[in-house]
């Protein structure tokens, strides 16, 4: 019986491990797409004031 909750215990953490990991590289995806796109505006206002 023991065995048996101390492995759901594990397989949650494994679960919400594995949907952290997700999320966080979704995030860094969604940086990394702003940071594009501000070094593209950056760019544009530099050609306008050239």
């Amino acid at each position: 019986m023991e065995t048996i909750l101390i492995f759901v215990v594990f397989f949650m953490l494994g679960i919400f491990t594995v949907k952290f990991g997700v999320d966080n590289s979704k995030n860094n995806q969604y940086t990394k797409e702003i940071l594009q796109e501000l070094k593209e505006i950056k760019e544009i206002l530099r050609e306008r004031n050239s």
